[in-house]
């Protein structure tokens, strides 16, 4: 069974990594998938990574005080929960409190890294197997002598990467960034395209996903919105222009999320 591991940042990567190497120790029919590069932003969302979101059973969030806010996390919870129940999708929860999390990841049950915490992670992919499964007593004797390994790494990781004190940035805040971004967005087309380089169309591609993204965390007014679906059409055609399937599977993931963006009243919009 396929268990898809999330990471952003340095620290979730490491965190990732332990828990990639840990969880067949304690059930060897689990196959986590984690990416251990640090791909670009821009690639990371590619056939592969869609593959493995598709067929994973269960979703393990690494969360830790410097990604709360990372774009790609959100996009991954989001793709796991269209194809399983989000009571699979499991952010774990590293030197942060649940009442730091705010945004998309707020409909995802979190869990502490405790003993208790993880034991249930652990046992409910155990239960997903099965006839695979492993025994009750055979799993509570495995995970009482793997557990000490994964407690000894995580906490070598975290007091080598000690956390840093960050502060979250308010509504407002993030509604200011998104209108420089769609004005910035607004000056990237231009209406004579055969000169255009196809990776700028992917790092335009790429700031409009994350865009529509960050506006998920928050309440948008109806000219945030309008703005946003403004750049449906010039993209379109450049797109079209260009002949590029992959620009147009990631057009298409970026209009799938746009679809659901919600406005609300927004006060005080800085226009």
């Amino acid at each position: 069974m396929k268990v898809f591991i999330s990471w952003s940042g340095e620290k979730s990567k490491h965190l990732g990594e332990a828990f990639r190497e840990w969880l067949p120790s304690v059930i060897q029919a689990v196959k986590p998938y984690f990416s251990p590069d640090d791909i670009s932003k821009g690639s990371r969302w590619n056939t592969e990574i869609s593959k493995e979101l598709e067929d994973s059973k269960i979703g393990l969030i690494m969360l830790t005080p410097d990604n709360l806010e990372a774009p790609w996390v959100m996009f991954e919870c989001g793709a796991l929960s269209k194809n399983i129940d989000k009571s699979k999708v499991c952010p774990i929860l590293f030197e942060v409190k649940p009442v730091d999390i705010q945004g998309p990841l707020v409909q995802f049950q979190a869990s502490l890294f405790t003993k208790q915490d993880i034991r249930k992670i652990v046992k409910m992919i155990n239960d997903i197997l099965g006839e695979h499964s492993l025994a009750s007593h055979v799993f509570d004797s495995v995970f009482e002598m793997w557990w000490p390994k994964l407690n000894e790494k995580v906490e070598s990781i975290l007091k080598r990467d000690p956390a840093v004190e960050k502060e979250l940035r308010t509504e407002k805040d993030l509604l200011i960034e998104i209108l420089n971004i769609s004005r910035t967005l607004s000056k990237e087309i231009r209406p004579r395209v055969f000169n255009v380089n196809p990776r700028m169309i992917e790092e335009l591609l790429d700031s409009y996903l994350l865009l529509i993204l960050a506006c998920k965390e928050i309440s948008i007014s109806q000219p945030v919105l309008d703005s946003l679906n403004g750049f449906r059409v010039p993209i379109a055609h450049v797109i079209r222009v260009l002949h590029d399937s992959s620009a147009e599977a990631k057009f298409k993931n970026a209009l799938e999320e746009l679809s659901s963006l919600k406005v609300n009243i927004v006060d005080d919009v800085p226009f």
